[in-house]
Formats: structure tokens, sequence, C-alpha cells
């Protein structure tokens, strides 16, 4: 693997018992490259992001991340190499997963205190720095369900964060928030953009992933439909099937309600 690549994902596929997730994906993440992975439901994007980092195994091809190599259906990886890969790699989920005991600067120093043995006087300083950055120094001695959840989002972004990780995973990071404070999540992670971090983001936000992007990849029916340089996917997708669901994300008006459909009687006759 080249200098410049830092994860390479080579034929990946994933079953759960008879059920195929995505077959033969393939994938390559540079330095200081932004991939952002787009698709329908049940495409298995969220399943393959989860292999990056080896939350979900899979059972075919080839992982090569940070030096490491995993090969699928083949002896899992020592608990060392998954504790280095989990150190240098960061992940946001779905769901925010703060510890709701502990308030907000305790949650983002837990891990490098307690993993990396960080000295707790200079694991607050950094995390009252992240707390800068996402505009949220003031909530540092806030418990969780008194935050929002665009604010506890950019909290579980400054967790991750505070590990000092070398690539950050975001898995539909702003699904689960209300319209309004999506904005606030996006502002955080097209910051880190700027900056420079090497990220992979499973998103439905389409104009985002135009914005900040490099790569986009689209996942439908069970693999890789297209993928290439964001703006040339997002504006001319070569694909018919990759044309289909951009068309209908683009153009939700065009998707007939069927609430709104006429019910015909039986027969389908008046």
């Amino acid at each position: 693997m080249s200098n410049d690549v830092v994860i390479r994902a080579d034929r990946l596929s994933k079953r759960f018992g008879t059920l195929t997730v995505f077959e033969d994906v393939s994938i390559e993440v540079k330095k200081r490259e932004v991939v952002a992975i787009i698709g329908p439901s049940g495409a298995g994007k969220s399943t393959f992001i989860r292999c990056i980092n080896y939350l979900h195994t899979f059972n075919q091809g080839t992982l090569e991340i940070l030096g490491h190599t995993i090969v699928g259906g083949h002896n899992h990886p020592s608990k060392d190499v998954l504790q280095d890969i989990r150190t240098r790699v960061g992940m946001v989920f779905q769901t925010f997963n703060l510890f709701p005991h502990l308030n907000v600067i305790e949650n983002i120093t837990l891990a490098p205190v307690e993993v990396k043995k960080v000295p707790r006087a200079q694991a607050n300083a950094r995390a009252m720095e992240l707390l800068e950055m996402v505009g949220l120094p003031h909530k540092a001695e806030m418990y969780p369900k008194r935050l929002s959840g665009g604010e506890q989002q950019r909290v579980a972004i400054c967790r991750a964060l505070a590990m000092e990780p070398e690539v950050m995973l975001f898995d539909e990071p702003t699904s689960m928030l209300d319209p309004e404070l999506v904005g606030e999540v996006l502002a955080a992670i097209r910051r880190l953009a700027k900056e420079g971090m090497t990220m992979v983001l499973v998103t439905h936000e389409m104009q985002f992933a135009k914005e900040v992007a490099d790569t986009v990849v689209i996942m439908a029916d069970h693999g890789v439909v297209e993928k290439g340089p964001a703006r040339e996917v997002l504006e001319s997708p070569r694909t018919e099937r990759a044309q289909s669901f951009l068309h209908r994300v683009l153009n939700p008006e065009e998707v007939p309600d069927p609430l709104e459909q006429e019910v015909l009687p039986i027969g389908g006759r008046r």
C-alpha cells in the first residue's frame, strides 16, 4: 500500500447468515482525503463503515488500514492490533452514546485518561480546546440530558477527536437530529475537512457531500455502483443506477405520495 493511502478495502463482502449485506466493495482513502458514501437505505453503507474499524467482521476480501492487514473469514486480528486501529481511527455514530452519568468534559477525557494514560490536566485542556472548536466551551460542566441533540453530537465528535485519531469515520451523524440542528454538526465536520482530517462519511446530505468530499462512493443493490470525484459523480453520474438514485433524492417532489394516490375499489375500477 502506497504511503499516502491509509485505508484500502479490496473486494470486501459481508453476510449475516444467508443475507448478503454487501459484496465486492473496494475503495481507497488517502491521507487528508474526505470520502462520502451515499446510497439508498439498506445498501450496506453503515455496515461497511463499521467493518473499517472492525466493529463488524467481514466474510471475504482484504482490508489494509494504517499498516495493518485483515483478511475476511480468517482468524480475528489480535487484541493489540484492534486496540491500535480503534485508537487511531475515531468514529461518530448516528446516536450520541454519551455516558449520562458523566458531564461533558468527563465524557471527552475518559478515554484519553484511561486508555492513553494522558495526564488529567492535559486531557482537560485538550477537551476545552475541542469544545471551543465546536462552539460549546460553556457546556463543559453540563450533563448530556441538558444538551440538545446537535450539542450532544458535537460533544461526541469532540470525544472522538480527543484520542487524536489519524482517521475519522462518521456514520450518518445527522440522521437522528431535528432539521434545525443539522447545520451545527455539519459545520464542525466541515471545519475538520478544512484542517485536513482524513474522513470517511456516510451521509444523506447531498449538498454537504458535494461541498466537502473529495470522492463520492454510491452504494446500492449490495455493492458500489459508482465512485469518483464528488462533483463529477453528483452532477454527471455515469451509471443508470446512480442516475436513478440521485434523481429520486434530488427531486423528491416527483416521487408519488401513496397517501395522495386515488384509492380504487376492489378490481381497480370505479
